[in-house]
């Protein structure tokens, strides 16, 4: 399943700026974490620190017309997002390291890469349906 809530968190961040992306991770983070079974807050901290690696990325891999860049740009935060979910998960509860990433990582780095270039421009002609 692909993590659409980390693509508007992207998106807001190349589009609009750090601020408008960090509150768009906290409230994907409340969302995801209100209809989660887990640990409360852990999906705020993980989109969060997925924001600012959005900032600190995008000075180095994002160029504005490329597409290559936006994708290499997701796959960097998207690994990032996952990893550091997961380590939070195993500092407070038991998940098997294999199955993590033959049953997660690997098929939502796939499926997110697919709906990448989709998703942004269907958040493009809405903002700018917005702005007009």
């Amino acid at each position: 399943m692909p993590n659409l809530l980390l693509l508007v968190i992207i998106y807001f961040n190349l589009a609009f700026g750090v601020r408008y992306s960090i509150i768009a991770a906290v409230l994907a983070g409340v969302i995801k974490d209100s209809f989660g079974v887990g640990v409360f807050g852990i999906h705020i901290f993980s989109f969060i620190l997925c924001a600012y690696v959005t900032t600190i990325l995008k000075r180095y891999l994002h160029y504005v017309a490329s597409r290559r860049s936006r994708l290499l740009l997701v796959l960097c935060v998207t690994i990032i997002h996952i990893s550091g979910y997961f380590c939070l998960q195993l500092m407070l509860g038991g998940v098997s390291g294999v199955q993590i990433v033959l049953f997660v990582f690997l098929p939502e780095i796939v499926t997110t890469l697919l709906v990448t270039s989709l998703v942004f421009t269907q958040l493009r002609k809405c903002v700018l349906k917005l702005s007009v």
